[in-house]
């Protein structure tokens, strides 16, 4: 019989968890590190700083995670790629991160009031890499890990405004992957609040509240930009992302249609 368990027992306020939840968290993360301590213990190190650690209690097998984030550090954040074959060409890959990364770019620049940045870059160069052009590197995404078999990313980036840039991008894009994704982020906050001190790691639900209409309501901001022709530019790119970022998806490729022609 085992026993899944979020937190360390030796710090306190672990939380009983299931199998679903606790593969919700750990499903496409990579084995960075391990360590045997004998007959009875075994811990293995996994990227997006968690730690899963398995006890031999007589009859029983203790399976715990652990999260290694450091106080005031960013969490990564693991994000599918869609449902596709086990194999796919290097060059789907690609397409795909070119489209996170352009998806990601726009909504941190708009929702951290440089739109004007935005429209000038667009205006003068609408096929350009905003990421590239537009971010510094402390603003930019970075993959700690790329899971082999299922095309789950660890995806970090530096700053408070990344991670909720990133979280926004990740949620919107694919219908079917919506209610696991909201799923592995209530997972995580149950795995936080493991942690000692948990009033200073409390997480309101609605911050994991992600409409359907998210692509819509940043179409509309869009709309505010100074420059009429800037809309049209910035909806193709969108639709264009959304359609790159699930491409090659058995369940969701077409979900960039909802957002029009």
């Amino acid at each position: 019989m085992a026993t899944f368990l979020l937190g360390a027992r030796e710090q306190g306020d672990v939380q009983v968890s299931d199998f679903a939840e606790f593969i919700s968290i750990i499903k496409g993360r990579s084995i960075v590190s391990g360590a045997d301590w004998g007959k009875d213990r075994v811990e293995f190190g996994l990227s997006g700083d968690l730690m899963l650690r398995i006890f031999l209690n007589h009859d029983e097998i203790l399976i715990e995670l652990v999260s290694t984030l450091n106080k005031g550090e960013n969490p990564s954040l693991a994000i599918d790629l869609g449902d596709m074959d086990r194999k796919v060409p290097i060059n789907v890959i690609i397409i795909k991160l070119n489209a996170l990364r352009t998806l990601y770019a726009i909504f941190y620049l708009i929702y951290s009031g440089r739109g004007h940045d935005l429209e000038l870059f667009l205006l003068s160069d609408p096929a350009g890499d905003i990421e590239q052009a537009l971010l510094k590197e402390d603003e930019q995404l970075f993959i700690e890990s790329v899971s082999y078999g299922s095309w789950i990313l660890t995806v970090w980036g530096k700053t408070k405004e990344t991670y909720q840039a990133l979280v926004a991008v990740a949620g919107l894009v694919f219908d079917r992957g919506r209610e696991a994704f909201l799923s592995k982020l209530e997972a995580n906050a149950r795995l936080k609040n493991a942690e000692a001190d948990l009033k200073e790691r409390e997480v309101n639900a609605k911050d994991f509240e992600i409409k359907k209409d998210q692509i819509d309501y940043l179409l509309e901001v869009s709309d505010s930009l100074d420059a009429p022709e800037i809309k049209a530019i910035i909806k193709d790119k969108i639709i264009e992302a959304t359609k790159n970022l699930t491409f090659g998806d058995k369940s969701d490729g077409d979900s960039y249609k909802r957002l029009g022609p």
